[in-house]
């Protein structure tokens, strides 16, 4: 039987997200939100604290921008193709509502007595002024390498160098290339990755 805290957090994923995304096109499952476009994918992942429990539940919101080219060369491990329903995990570009929101990283709470209207209104809110235009901004493969170049994003490290390789946006994955191979800092077992992306997109010569 589900707490009293379970139950208003179903009805915040229903009502605060679940009724804005599906007449959008989002596909949902468990606690994410995917919406496949033409050449990308955005997701939105609602992620419980491992720190709370049934009767203190604590959320916040991951985004993710999904782009098949760079997961191919990621993380395609058994060349099974591109997964039906990726994760925000394995996104290319990832944010969370905190820096959406341009504050500190943001988390929220429930718990038997929570207003969960007032919360319901909150992630209203957080869709409609910072996660829907954030992904109106990077609905396109063109507005993603456009967002690579302007801005500090949350990227593996090995993310710039791929997603330039795999577009042959060359001169900039050169670029990256070069600056992994310039850091002293970095590991043996981490360059001989950056080598093998070097050697595949011809960056080495």
């Amino acid at each position: 039987m589900k707490t009293g805290a379970e139950i208003k957090f179903d009805k915040v994923v229903k009502d605060g997200f679940h009724e804005i995304l599906k007449p959008l096109g989002f596909k949902k499952r468990a606690n994410n939100f995917y919406l496949k476009l033409d050449t990308l994918g955005q997701i939105i992942n609602i992620q419980k604290s491992s720190f709370g429990n049934k009767d203190n539940i604590r959320f916040t919101i991951n985004t993710g921008i999904f782009v098949p080219e760079y997961w191919l060369a990621f993380y395609n491990y058994s060349d099974k193709g591109l997964p039906d329903y990726p994760t925000e995990p394995e996104c290319l570009i990832r944010k969370r509502i905190g820096n959406l929101r341009n504050q500190h990283d943001t988390w929220y709470d429930i718990q038997e007595r929570t207003d969960e209207q007032q919360l319901i209104a909150e992630m209203r809110k957080n869709l409609a002024d910072f996660i829907l235009p954030y992904f109106n901004r990077l609905n396109c493969t063109e507005k993603v390498l456009q967002e690579l170049d302007d801005a500090n994003m949350v990227l593996t490290p090995l993310g710039k160098l791929i997603i330039y390789g795999e577009l042959k946006k060359i001169d900039k994955a050169k670029r990256e290339y070069e600056g992994f191979l310039n850091d002293k800092n970095s590991n043996p077992h981490f360059l001989m990755r950056v080598r093998e992306y070097g050697q595949k997109y011809g960056l080495d010569k």
